[in-house]
């Protein structure tokens, strides 16, 4: 008997462990940042094994930062918010976990609506594995953002098989990290259930598609943003049975779009509901070459200014080459651009367009670069 009392007695105390840890712990972990000693995860970064993590990580952060994550905050200060405004609201379609990029491009949003066929996933309790499990999960986890942190997007097909191994599965615990990375506090993470009539409800329920919320404040005294993701199939087949994420998408009024490594789909026939959407209901769209095609743009009379280069397509996306866009790039008039955006991730080889509706209100631009005399 007393040996059951003290098994019971441990057990109420690891319960309540588990339950004292906070999204912005659980965040700081996972992406290998020190917690305080008062944290019930602290003791768990002790070891060799968490420690090489955490080295690793951070190796992967600083890379990032250094070659996307600053160039691309600079980057839109001074050459995207003139043009289309503080952002808002962010629409990122196809985006799966990438939140990083959006948080780079437009870090005064407050909403940051994501999407794509990448499963939710949950949030694990380190407290709750073995060691082993808990190295070997972390380990998938770093594997897992190892293609964004040095090629700016991620191989879905890749990543699901690397956290389908992981107790750390699905968009949810990658998020936490990109946040844990930018110094964001984490207010709130949970999971929800996108209903049929487009609405959120708390948990997960049958018969709706999954999704999770992150509220989060990324500095002190700044106003809290949200993070919205949304598990759902955008193909056209899919839409014309289940409308609820264009319903949800469309009751939060407009906001800037923002389409990376869309792997070409709307250049297809087969997406052209989603397409028509965003043209439809953004006061902006800044993408690379692999979102909506540039004669789509020109046959709304949307304007186009361009960044960057446009060479062609991987070779598996040959057949989505656009010679428009290549002349519009050959004709001059664009702008450089200081990080790699999209799959042609090497810098001077990327494309980004920034793309403005008719009824856009017009902007002073930046100016072209004085020209020295002589040129």
């Amino acid at each position: 008997m007393k040996r059951l009392r003290v098994v019971l007695l441990l057990t109420l105390a690891f319960s309540a462990a588990v339950r004292a840890v906070s999204p912005t712990e659980l965040g700081a972990f996972l992406a290998g940042r020190q917690l305080p000693p008062s944290s019930p995860l602290a003791a768990l970064q002790d070891s060799s094994e968490y420690r090489q993590h955490a080295r690793e990580y951070a190796a992967q952060w600083y890379r990032y930062d250094d070659l996307y994550f600053a160039p691309m905050r600079s980057w839109a200060a001074t050459e995207l918010v003139p043009r289309i405004g503080p952002t808002s609201q962010v629409t990122y379609m196809f985006g799966g976990p990438d939140l990083v990029s959006a948080l780079a491009l437009f870090p005064e949003a407050r909403l940051y609506a994501l999407g794509g066929l990448e499963p939710v996933g949950k949030l694990t309790n380190p407290l709750s594995l073995t060691p082993e499990e808990l190295h070997a999960s972390l380990a998938m986890l770093r594997k897992s953002t190892e293609v964004i942190m040095n090629f700016s997007h991620f191989i879905t097909k890749d990543m699901k098989t690397e956290l389908a191994a992981s107790h750390f599965q699905g968009v949810f615990p990658i998020m936490l990290v990109f946040l844990s990375f930018t110094d964001a506090r984490i207010d709130l993470a949970e999971r929800l259930t996108l209903q049929r009539d487009g609405t959120l409800v708390p948990g997960e329920g049958s018969g709706g598609q999954p999704a999770l919320r992150i509220v989060f404040r990324p500095a002190p005294g700044v106003p809290p943003a949200e993070v919205v993701y949304l598990q759902a199939n955008l193909a056209d087949s899919a839409l014309k049975s289940n409308r609820a994420i264009l319903d949800w998408l469309a009751s939060r009024g407009r906001a800037t779009g923002y389409l990376k490594a869309a792997s070409y789909l709307m250049h297809t026939g087969g997406f052209s509901t989603i397409r028509d959407f965003l043209l439809g209901h953004c006061s902006s769209i800044v993408q690379d070459d692999s979102g909506i095609p540039l004669s789509v743009f020109q046959a709304r009379d949307w304007r186009v200014i361009h960044f960057g280069n446009y060479t062609t397509p991987l070779e598996i996306f040959s057949k989505y080459n656009q010679p428009a866009l290549r002349s519009m790039y050959e004709g001059g008039s664009g702008f450089t651009l200081p990080f790699g955006f999209g799959y042609r991730w090497q810098r001077g080889e990327s494309t980004l367009l920034i793309a403005l509706p008719p009824d856009a209100a017009p902007r002073a631009l930046p100016a072209l670069p004085a020209v020295p005399d002589g040129y």
